[in-house]
Parts: C-alpha cells; structure tokens; sequence
C-alpha cells in the first residue's frame, strides 16, 4: 500500500478520482438537460406560431363572412324585413289552406 504513499494517500485519490468523476457526469447530465430545454422551448415556440396562425386564419375567416353577409344585411334591413314579410305571409296563406281543408 506504500505505492499510493499509503493508505492515507491511497482514500485521498480514491476520493479525487470519485470526485472528478461525479463532477464530470453532473457536467454532462447538466449538459443533456440545457439540450433538452432548448428542444422543448423550440417546440412550444413552433405551437405558438402555428395557434397565432390559426387564430390570423380564423379572424380573416370571420372578417370575410361580415363582409360578404352580416353587412349587406345590416345595410339593407328595409329589403330583409320586408324578404321576411313575404315568406311569412307565403307561409301563413299556406296554414290557413290547410286548416280550411280539416
């Protein structure tokens, strides 16, 4: 045991050589986690702007609709009402013929 310049050298290296090895498995377990922290943000990023996508796609969508429907409609309300007064009276002359005929 001489050869370690004896046994208390021997538990001094043994103890620097657990230490560099426990120092160099943290480093590359710390290394593994920041790598995979960087993947995950990558991905929460890419979701992000494919929902801020979607949610542009969505708007242009409904803009679209307002455009081509609700506003004609809101603008022109005298035509509407009267397109419903004349669907209603079609319909209500064709439940007095059905009730005339009971």
């Amino acid at each position: 045991m001489e050869f370690f310049g004896g046994d208390s050298g021997l538990i001094d290296n043994i103890a620097t050589v657990v230490g560099l090895a426990r120092d160099v498995v943290l480093f590359l377990l710390l290394t593994v986690a920041l790598i995979a922290l960087l993947v995950i943000f990558n991905k929460i990023r890419e979701l992000l702007n494919t929902v801020k996508d979607t949610a542009e796609s969505i708007q242009e969508a409904v803009n679209t609709v307002s455009e081509k429907v609700v506003e004609p409609a809101a603008s022109n309300a005298g035509a509407m009402r009267g397109l419903g007064g004349f669907f209603g009276f079609i319909l209500g002359l064709r439940g007095s013929k059905r009730r005339d005929s009971e």
